[in-house]
């Protein structure tokens, strides 16, 4: 991968843009997101009977808003437009509402809707427990159901069960599984998360190929109705990518 002006582009060739940059980050993300359903089934396998809670209709996941990278970003807004027109146009205007509700304390851009990649930890931790019940407006009510399941984000697809590096757990588990079992059961039935991490570092190259930030994130509201993808291009002069943050899970009510 040669790099100019700060910005990965291809071999010989030049930043793609446009809907074709749009279809070629979605597939750069298979990977990602076939390693979050493996890890997944894996440590599933090994679950014992009424540890895991997790069910068709259970929506505790869908509460709370987390952040995402601007190529899952991406993902998401391909799911919405393969939505039928209501049910599209009642997708947005959730969002809407949200991105307008939060605006005068979202920690960065609410116009463009990407997160400041130099935000505080603080002003992090903040908003995103100010959000921690905010449900998805993806979420479809009262089924529990998600409105683009096939192409959700991979925090979506690995919660549940909790993450670790090596043996010590870096997120818990949602609070609804494993009620009454051991405390080790949970980090036992961890998912790993250097398998993710390689994984991740593919998709930041992928960005940095089409012209995107590797480090700026988003949520899903401001992905579907931010200016973020329209704003965001190249920035001048040497720069080093930014390694993207642990993506934030949604917590379930306990």
């Amino acid at each position: 991968m040669k790099k100019q002006g700060g910005v990965g582009r291809p071999e010989g060739g030049v930043a793609k843009r446009g809907a074709g940059a749009e279809r070629f980050l979605i597939r750069r993300l298979s990977p990602l997101r076939q390693a979050a359903d493996r890890l997944f089934g894996e440590s599933s396998r090994g679950l014992k009977p009424g540890e895991l809670s997790c069910r068709s209709g259970c929506f505790g996941c869908c509460l709370g808003l987390f952040a995402i990278s601007l190529a899952e970003a991406l993902l998401v807004r391909e799911g919405v437009r393969r939505l039928p027109a209501a049910e599209r146009e009642d997708v947005l205007g959730r969002a809407r509402r949200i991105v307008e509700r939060e605006a005068a304390h979202f920690p960065g851009d609410a116009a463009a809707g990407t997160l400041d990649p130099e935000r505080s930890e603080e002003a992090d931790g903040l908003w995103f427990e100010r959000v921690a019940h905010t449900a998805c407006p993806l979420l479809e009510l009262p089924s529990g159901r998600c409105r683009i399941y096939p192409l959700r984000p991979v925090s979506c697809r690995t919660y549940g069960l909790a993450w670790r590096t090596g043996k010590k757990v870096v997120l818990p588990a949602c609070s609804l599984n494993f009620v009454g079992a051991p405390a080790e059961r949970e980090t036992e039935t961890a998912i790993d998360l250097e398998d993710l991490s390689r994984s991740d570092q593919s998709v930041g190259e992928a960005l940095l190929s089409v012209g995107l930030p590797a480090g700026v994130e988003t949520t899903i509201p401001h992905a579907l109705v931010g200016e973020a993808f329209e704003k965001l291009r190249p920035e001048p002069g040497p720069r080093r990518p930014r390694e993207l943050r642990q993506l934030r899970r949604p917590r379930a009510p306990g």
